[in-house]
């Protein structure tokens, strides 16, 4: 009989490859011809070239090749100082500019200090980058899909179908699971059935990209021929930023065109910043600062860890001295006498190093002030499957351009923010800040926040659900229901998580789901320090169970059962997902630093299943 089943699944799940495989030969791009080689430029910026050039795939050099159009429109000017330092003023725009040269733009601005940015520090800021390309990306398509020259691959009947056709191969699997199962665990039909469609639906989002029009083909093609014509003679690879002033846009559509190498690395516009190589203006001056991170054995700890691993390390040594000396006497070559003098010896020298450095630290801490230019956790590893992580603090102070950073706890570290101006009580021999206290907000906190994604969205969708069946009718508005909201508060997230958020808003990240399943969701954000986000989803009824699933498919980790939560309840990094008798909820907490503890997702669920029945959640 399970034999039987398996076939079943497998037929159906040829038959939907098969549809799938149809419609992306149906729906592919037509043929890209190159053009004559020709200097010439056509109206579409360089973001677009990027684009259509590019397999409509938007490649990182696009901000690049922007932010140097810009240049060459005069709305910044960059200036080559030196051979390792060159500048972004910032200008007035002489013309409007498009959305995503806005962003660019906002970006910059941001990071100027009286309108004046180094090129290397165009990767430094509190920016969510993951959230900025997405941004920048979904504009991008916008202009090009205006202009003809793109489109989503499938039209909403096409995508329909897809999704509608994905439901048998995952009703199949939900049938093969139910019938081959145990009597007890039948119900897992209907979750082997969602994961499954889900699953099929994601592969095909996949595929679900942009493809090129006949009108874009055709000027992808001319582009080519721009390329073959700026490629002659290499010509633009070993040109900097600042050659715009006198190459003008064609550097810029050199380097959308992948010409302009070390003009794009000069502009990490969409480049993350680096772990140990940061910018800094503290001074007056902007100015690199190479950071380090050293082992922690005698650094980056609290002088007590210290000590203690100092007197663990000595009796560690001591011992297999002392083992070593017995051994060599068996065999006389060491004196009786010797072994236990030479092991205390060498046990008490390997302890007193860093003894010593921790009680000359707790006895006299030094007082430093400068700029924070890096704020970071690292994984030190784990304590019953709970990751264990290190804190650090890079501290310019404007008198070295290396410098090691700073253990701190994570109470002093987590309020902080890359830029902010303090003065720290810290020891000079174990790295370890005791006291920090901020004088100057960094300017980061206070950046205007950039347009959001959800100003493209139905015109550029990422997946399967923005175009398929269910698109339009996601909770994607700009009301809040107060249902959602008042499972998690503003005070449950500073209370469980210790972060402080604003008001609960919309979610533009909301799940994209048919009306009949009533999904709610709002989202919380913080209003100072690391951006964190935390998603609070809700369903009423067994409908909604679905929601049980939701972390998996955020996380692709298999979950773990919670007892005491509702009636069930999953648990998976970053989110809880539990039932109760009215309905299902979700909650997602998505922070640059990682997944929250999960004691703190368990006290998250357990309260909002309470409020979700009716009951006041105990504290």
């Amino acid at each position: 009989m399970a034999m039987i089943f398996l076939a079943v699944v497998a037929v159906t799940l040829a038959l939907w490859g098969l549809l799938v495989a149809a419609l992306s030969f149906a729906t592919r791009t037509p043929a890209v011809r190159p053009g004559l080689a020709t200097g010439a430029l056509r109206p579409e910026s360089p973001a677009v070239v990027d684009l259509i050039t590019g397999g409509w795939r938007l490649c990182d050099e696009a901000a690049a090749a922007t932010l140097l159009d810009l240049a060459a429109k005069g709305a910044v000017q960059i200036e080559e100082i030196g051979p390792e330092l060159s500048l972004v003023r910032m200008r007035e725009p002489r013309e409007p500019l498009a959305s995503y040269e806005k962003l660019v733009y906002d970006h910059v601005r941001s990071l100027a200090v009286d309108g004046v940015v180094a090129t290397g520090a165009l990767a430094e800021g509190a920016r969510s980058l993951g959230r900025w390309w997405k941004s920048f990306r979904r504009k991008v398509v916008a202009e090009a899909r205006a202009q003809g020259l793109s489109r989503a691959r499938w039209s909403k009947a096409q995508a329909s179908l897809l999704t509608l056709a994905a439901a048998l191969p995952a009703g199949a699997t939900g049938l093969a699971v139910a019938a081959t199962a145990e009597d007890d665990n039948r119900g897992g039909g209907f979750g082997a059935a969602f994961l499954a469609f889900a699953v099929l639906t994601a592969l095909v989002g996949k595929l679900n990209g942009e493809r090129g029009t006949a009108e874009g083909a055709k000027a992808a093609g001319y582009w080519l021929g721009v390329r073959e014509h700026l490629a002659a003679g290499n010509a633009y690879a070993e040109r900097p930023a600042a050659a715009v002033t006198v190459w003008g846009r064609h550097l810029a559509y050199a380097a959308a065109l992948g010409l302009a190498g070390r003009a794009v690395a000069s502009l990490p516009v969409s480049v993350p910043a680096d772990d140990r190589r940061a910018w800094s203006d503290y001074g007056g001056m902007w100015h690199v600062v190479d950071v380090r991170y050293p082992r922690r054995f005698l650094w980056g700890r609290p002088p007590l860890t210290v000590a203690f691993s100092g007197v663990v390390t000595g009796l560690f040594a001591g011992f297999w001295t002392w083992m070593v000396a017995i051994a060599g006497n068996a065999f006389d070559v060491w004196p009786q006498p010797l072994v236990m003098p030479v092991a205390l010896l060498v046990g008490g020298t390997v302890a007193a190093l860093p003894i010593a450095f921790a009680v000359a630290d707790l006895a006299a801490r030094a007082e430093l002030e400068g700029q924070i230019v890096r704020l970071r956790r690292f994984q030190a590893g784990s304590n019953d499957d709970k990751p264990k992580y290190a804190y650090w603090v890079a501290l310019d102070d404007g008198r070295a351009r290396e410098v090691k950073a700073f253990g701190i706890d994570e109470a002093k570290w987590e309020p902080l923010a890359e830029g902010d101006v303090v003065r720290v009580r810290a020891g000079r021999r174990v790295g370890w800040i005791h006291e920090v206290e901020v004088l100057a907000r960094s300017r980061h906190r206070d950046t205007p926040s950039y347009d959001d994604t959800g100003e493209h969205t139905l015109d550029a969708p990422l997946n399967l659900g923005e175009a398929g069946p269910f698109a339009g009718s996601a909770a994607r508005t700009t009301a809040v229901s107060s249902k959602v909201t008042a499972l998690v508060t503003p005070a449950d997230l500073r209370r469980v998580l210790g972060i402080e958020t604003g008001a609960a808003e919309a979610n533009p990240d909301g799940p994209t789901t048919p009306g009949w399943l009533a999904t709610e969701s709002c989202r919380y954000r913080t209003t100072a320090g690391t951006e964190v986000t935390v998603d609070v989803y809700a369903a009423s009824g067994r409908r909604g169970a679905y929601l049980m699933a939701l972390g998996h498919l955020l996380t692709r980790i298999q979950g773990r059962p919670v007892p005491g939560v509702g009636s069930a309840a999953m648990l998976y990094p970053g989110v809880i997902a539990a039932r109760t008798g009215v309905g299902t909820f979700a909650v997602h907490v998505h922070s640059p630093a990682g997944p929250p503890h999960p004691d703190a997702l368990v006290e998250l669920g357990r309260t909002a299943a309470a409020r979700m029945d009716g009951r006041s959640p105990v504290a």
